[in-house]
């Protein structure tokens, strides 16, 4: 059930969209299209809002500010096309409050936020795997994903590595691994998936996981950094 609310608030948002609509004087499906026209938008800065960080504020709120502006913009494309390929059924009359850009702004950000917690809600509680069955050399392999160290590409391969010494080499995408794995881990370089509760020490640049020494990439710097600060203080709140 939690891993589906955030898909079932998006259906309560297209809702209260099209009952807001209908409530400022729009008909029935003038109402239902704008609510699904707005739905680009959404979908723009649900994927998005999660890679913005704030650990510069001034950069954040500067990057924040441009991806609205932009999702805006989106948004008014959206539904100038919207009112046009309903031209011939809907009225000159339908835009009117919609394609204020301040109203649009305020709109999108209502829904997201919410969404953006109930997301975060669902992966907080999501039930964990206690197996995890993959092919490794023709073979069936079944481990407790606790014992996973990191996860390794190296060209077409993904290398496991496992706390007990065992490798096992796969032919799954390192890409398809990040979408097939639980919160626990967390990708931290573009050849590298690591088990953040197998980190031993935690750098700017670098994690140690044993005695092995794996670098933060430029590009998942910021997230890494946003996630496991994050993390280590709330360890330390509960201490």
């Amino acid at each position: 059930m939690k891993q589906n609310l955030p898909f079932l608030w998006w259906l309560v948002s297209a809702a209260a969209i099209a009952l807001l609509f209908g409530a400022m004087g729009y008909e029935a499906d003038q109402a239902v299209l704008l609510a699904v026209v707005f739905l680009p938008g959404m979908l723009v800065l649900r994927y998005f809002v999660p890679q913005l960080s704030f650990a510069d504020r001034r950069k954040g709120l500067a990057n924040a500010l441009y991806l609205l502006g932009a999702v805006v913009a989106i948004e008014y494309l959206a539904l100038t096309f919207g009112h046009r390929a309903a031209f011939d059924t809907l009225p000159d009359s339908l835009p009117g409050m919609a394609f204020n850009p301040l109203f649009i702004a305020l709109l999108l950000v209502a829904f997201i936020l919410p969404e953006r917690a109930i997301s975060r809600y669902a992966e907080r509680r999501g039930a964990r795997a206690t197996t995890l069955s993959f092919t490794s050399d023709r073979r069936k392999v079944t481990l407790d994903p606790a014992e996973i160290l990191f996860l390794e590409s190296n060209d077409d391969e993904v290398w496991i590595r496992t706390a007990t010494g065992e490798s096992y080499r796969t032919k799954r995408r390192i890409s398809q691994w990040e979408a097939l794995l639980d919160r626990r881990f967390l990708r931290i370089h573009r050849s590298y998936i690591v088990n953040t509760e197998r980190i031993d020490e935690w750098r700017p640049t670098r994690v140690r996981i044993g005695d092995r020494q794996i670098e933060i990439s430029r590009k998942y710097k910021d997230p890494v950094r946003d996630r496991l600060g994050r993390e280590l203080r709330a360890d330390t709140s509960q201490e």
